[in-house]
Parts: C-alpha cells; structure tokens; sequence
C-alpha cells in the first residue's frame, strides 16, 4: 500500500510504519510533557520545507536527549522513547527535498517542550497525509 506526503511523493509501507511509531512514542511523552523544561527550536514552514523540518526536529530531539539522560524525573520509558523518535526521525530523514527558500533551524522560534512535542505530533501526521 502506497501513501503520499507533501508534493505528491509516494510513502512506502515502511515509512508509513515509521510514521505510525513515531506517533506512538509521541503519544507516551504527552505524559511528562510538563516535566520537561527546555525550549527548543519549532519549525513552521513544515508544508513547504519537509526535509528542512525533519532535520531541525531531528537536532532539537538529540538536544531533548542529552538534556533528559541524567534526570531522574525522567523513567527509562520516556527515554527509550525519545530514542526511539530519534531513530525513527534519521530513517525518515531523505523524504523530500528540501525547498531553496527554507530557514534554518536556528531561525525558527523556540518553543517550550508541551508546544515543540504538539508542533512535531501535527508535523508526523501531516507526513501520513
């Protein structure tokens, strides 16, 4: 089964797999969203520069990582998560191109973590679209 994302490209099963994790391990941070107090860089110019966005969530949730290791707020469940995002980010890192008019990462506004995981849930679901 095919799907498309932005600009018509097909989606293959397995990235469609990927894009159903992600969201699982997205769904289970929700749970200590208020416990986590950084700001990170939000993209939002996602329609226009998918590859640019996934990049920038990419960097922004190895920050989320590192920031997040030695915490002992954090259960190991959150941090298998977040690694399990990050990996799945990287494999889906390739998707499009990205468009000559996109702003870095570090353009973007930071956003406190409830915003940043809500803003990077929407982007994964418009990936599935």
């Amino acid at each position: 089964m095919l799907m498309t994302t932005a600009y018509g490209a097909s989606l293959s099963s397995e990235k469609w797999k990927t894009l159903q994790t992600l969201i699982k391990d997205l769904e289970i941070l929700e749970n200590i969203k208020n416990k986590i107090h950084l700001e990170l860089y939000t993209p939002t110019e996602t329609q226009e520069c998918t590859q640019q966005t996934l990049q920038c969530y990419l960097g922004e949730v190895v920050t989320l990582k590192k920031e997040t290791e030695d915490d002992t707020e954090i259960k190991e469940e959150f941090v298998t998560a977040i690694q399990n995002i990050e990996k799945n980010l990287k494999s889906l890192t390739g998707l499009n191109h990205t468009g000559s008019e996109c702003k870095i990462c570090e353009a973007n506004n930071k956003k406190k973590f409830p915003d940043f995981l809500h803003e990077l849930t929407n982007f994964v679901r418009y990936l599935q679209k």
